[in-house]
């Protein structure tokens, strides 16, 4: 528990000081590069966009306040307590909340992809008269 209250520093973690604010960056790095992929890919899907959205913010604000934290050297106790409830955001977003909105999202789309179209009934048109007017078709 005493490790636990110690300051976040390179005489008291010495290993994982610089892979804690080296790794964030990295993280915030790939979790923007995924997320304008992901724009550019699934613009057409407003379910998956969503879910990158929670994912992308969750992490973003977990990892972002971490560089912050280690050069004011914080205890280690209040990192945990800020990086662990944003990667649970971000896990549970990914696991429980969207898996069966994007479900119902496919299952629209295969719908839509495989369901023809209902027919209209047909009616005549009307045909245009030589002044440009219209009547009835004659059969």
């Amino acid at each position: 528990m005493g490790k636990l209250l110690d300051a976040f520093s390179p005489l008291n973690f010495p290993d994982l000081f610089t892979s804690a604010w080296v790794g964030s960056l990295v993280v915030i790095l790939g979790a923007i590069v995924v997320y304008n992929v992901a724009q550019r890919r699934y613009r057409r899907y407003p379910a998956i966009l969503a879910l990158h959205e929670w994912v992308f913010w969750s992490i973003l604000v977990t990892w972002g306040i971490v560089p912050l934290l280690v050069v004011v050297h914080v205890p280690l106790l209040m990192l945990l307590l800020i990086m662990i409830p944003g990667l649970v955001v971000a896990a549970w977003a990914t696991f429980f909340k969207f898996p069966p909105i994007i479900e119902e999202a496919n299952d629209e789309i295969r719908r839509r992809r495989f369901v023809p179209p209902p027919r209209r009934e047909t009616k005549e048109r009307r045909r245009a008269t030589p002044t440009g007017g219209h009547r009835a078709h004659r059969r």
